[in-house]
């Protein structure tokens, strides 16, 4: 057995959509909820063009993700006239079944009453193709993926074992007969043997005249198999030269050609004139036209109709590359990106042939260009209207997605503990500290209320930007290489975190920056009474007298203690395990076996689970950096450091640093933003056992 990959026939198989009609069997409909019970498909083998084909059924190989609130069930496979839906979708004995519940609309109770007569006796699913497996010494096809689309009452059956309560076995037919029950799509297939109308015979006449009438149907089978393989081939054939464009409107004249039995010299005319009229150039608007100088003509119709087809195809070209390309990068790997991947049609597919496939949308004859023309004209060559070209801003577009996603995956720490803010450009900012009202005053009756007023301390933040700029060429394209559009970008979007953390954790640095409101610096022993310069290594005694430290810093306004409680335990990577150990550990960590009424009992932690530990490795490179650690309180309760973004956009941004020209482009990646300590009260350090 070998897996079909890519070839004209691949496309074909995937692009159609496939239809097994199915005998009804009305013996236990429901009047009263207009329900009947069906078998809608089975592993019987049916005859299509490409051989004979069997639907896998097992859990694995059905997609059914357009059924999950029901099939739609509609008239004739026409998506305009529903008619009911299937519900109770499920696999039974290798057979999917389904109970069919009419509406009430007026084609519905016509086609209910039918179905209840008898009149109506077949069902037909619609499916596609997802994935096969050729036999390589037969011609049996088994479709071992295949997706549901839709149920339609239909006239004629492909499957025989499967219908409306289909629920048992066949009758035992004459071994010959039952074989001659198959697979021919075209032909109605039913448990019943038409009777030839003739004189009675003996038995052995009508042995005989069953046998020749089985040989002549069998190579009529096989004459009429060999027939349409020869007229798909053929057909395949015209849209596999290279002078047809890989577009949209031909696929669809492709399937529609080989679904209608066109034959292959009717197949060439109409190509022909559908070149003919995809050639004629789309309007030119940017021109000066009658219209303009006040001349008006009616406009013809099928220039109208070419250019809104154009269009048409132009966006599903970009929206199938767009998705393709978010798989290929690796920017989204679920299921359901791959399947809208796989349905787009690019997912396969080089650069350069997406850029000849634009180039050819646009109305450029690619004929005779090499790929380095090719894709050098793609990133230059613009749709009507448009300022820049539609290839080169699908690059651009997964670029930026790709940096967003190095930008969100960066594995920083920053903004766990720091607050977020924002400034509206690149000057000096003044940041007014939250704590500090002043104290509610006793209004006596008839009395005057007072104003309060914050306290009168200011730090100042400003943002700064920082950028990169790298370059991409052509070649990229003709190489195939989308990794150069999302890898550089990529991880570019870590670097604008990984600058942020930077900053963020350089004020922690020794004793930190110089603050305004009092020109000492951010950790001080004597004044600030936060910094404890010994050595002393996170535990429940240092937690204590941390706690207490913080929760006795008072407001500069009142003099009143604020009552700060810690949050997050700040420490280098060298002790992380300390500080998680001591953060969750019932006991105290350090303390030893003591004895109460003859009991050794150990010392409770009443830090236990009271704190949110984060580790930095930036903290390890600093000054006493593998034993210093801190606390910080929350940030949206008290001052500590704030993160500010220019206009609040707290994210990398890809610029253009020149237009797009044949040699490619030069990308600007950066990130504007300011860093700033608001107030020493909310944060507090040791210097550690150094």
């Amino acid at each position: 057995m070998t897996v079909v990959t890519t070839d004209s026939r691949t496309r074909d198989l995937r692009a159609q959509t496939h239809y097994r009609t199915l005998e009804i069997d009305r013996a236990v409909a429901s009047p009263d909820d207009r329900t009947v019970p069906a078998s809608l498909s089975s592993e019987i083998e049916v005859s299509r063009w490409f051989g004979r084909e069997v639907l896998i059924h097992d859990a694995d190989s059905i997609v059914m993700d357009r059924a999950r609130d029901g099939l739609p069930l509609i008239w004739n496979h026409n998506s305009d006239v529903p008619i009911g839906l299937v519900e109770n979708l499920r696999l039974e004995d290798k057979k999917l079944r389904g109970v069919l519940r009419f509406s009430r609309n007026p084609k519905a109770e016509e086609v209910w009453i039918d179905v209840q007569d008898g009149m109506l006796r077949n069902i037909s699913i619609g499916y596609r193709i997802l994935e096969w497996v050729e036999s390589t010494d037969s011609d049996l096809v088994r479709v071992i993926k295949w997706e549901l689309c839709e149920a339609s009452i239909a006239p004629v059956p492909a499957d025989h074992t499967v219908g409306i309560n289909r629920s048992q076995d066949l009758p035992k037919l004459h071994s010959r007969e039952a074989e001659r029950v198959t697979t021919q799509e075209t032909s109605p297939m039913t448990d019943e043997i038409t009777p030839v109308a003739a004189e009675p015979s003996p038995v052995a006449d009508i042995v005989q005249i069953r046998r020749e009438h089985e040989i002549v149907a069998a190579q009529a089978r096989k004459d009429a198999i060999a027939s349409e393989r020869k007229r798909t081939a053929d057909v395949s054939a015209v849209f596999d030269l290279s002078v047809i464009p890989r577009i949209p409107e031909m696929q669809a004249l492709r399937a529609k050609a080989l679904d209608e039995g066109w034959s292959a010299d009717q197949t060439r005319e109409v190509v022909l004139r559908s070149l003919q009229s995809l050639s004629q150039p789309v309007a030119d608007h940017s021109r000066t036209t009658d219209d303009d100088m006040g001349i008006h003509h009616d406009a013809p119709v099928q220039q109208q109709t070419r250019a809104s087809t154009r269009v048409d195809a132009l966006d599903k070209f970009k929206q199938g590359v767009s998705e393709a390309f978010v798989v290929r990068a690796g920017l989204d790997s679920s299921r359901e990106a791959v399947t809208k991947a796989r349905q787009g049609g690019f997912i396969g597919v080089r650069l350069s042939r997406m850029a000849e496939h634009y180039l050819q949308l646009v109305g450029v004859d690619t004929r005779g260009l090499s790929d380095d023309q090719i894709s050098q004209r793609a990133l230059v060559t613009r749709a009507s209207g448009m300022t820049t070209s539609d290839f080169a801003n699908l690059l651009v577009n997964t670029a930026n997605k790709a940096l967003l996603l190095g930008w969100e995956q960066a594995p920083e720490t920053w903004q766990l503990w720091t607050r977020i803010g924002q400034v509206p450009d690149f000057k000096q900012a003044t940041r007014t500290g939250l704590s500090g009202f002043s104290a509610l005053a006793v209004v006596p009756e008839d009395g005057e209320i007072t104003y309060g007023k914050f306290t009168d301390r200011k730090e100042t933040i400003q943002a700064v930007s920082y950028a990169k700029k790298f370059r991409l060429t052509y070649q990229a394209i003709k190489n195939d290489d989308l990794n150069a559009f999302t890898a550089i970008p990529r991880g570019m979007g870590r670097a604008a975190q990984g600058i942020i953390g930077d900053v963020v954790y350089a004020l922690l640095d020794g004793v930190g920056p110089t603050l305004n409101q009092d020109s000492t610096a951010m950790f001080d022993t004597a004044g600030h009474s936060n910094y404890v310069a010994a050595a002393t290594a996170p535990n429940v005694t240092t937690l204590d007298t941390a706690f207490t430290a913080m929760a006795k810093q008072t407001d500069p306004n009142s003099g009143k203690a604020l009552n700060i409680t810690p949050r997050y335990l700040l420490v280098p990577k060298a002790l992380e395990t300390t500080g998680r150990v001591l953060n969750t550990s019932m006991y105290d960590p350090a303390a030893s076996p003591g004895s109460t009424s003859g009991k050794n009992i150990m010392a409770p932690n009443p830090f236990q689970n009271r704190l949110e530990v984060i580790s930095d490795a930036r903290l390890d490179g600093q000054t006493n950096g593998t034993a210093a650690w801190y606390l910080a309180a929350d940030p949206n309760r008290f001052d500590t450091v704030e993160v500010a973004f220019v206009d609040g956009v707290a994210e990398p941004y890809l610029r253009e640093e020149q237009e797009w020209d044949t040699r490619g482009v030069e990308w600007v990646v950066g990130v504007d933003f300011g860093v700033a300590a608001l107030d020493y009260r909310g944060l507090h350090k040791y210097k550690g056992n150094t």
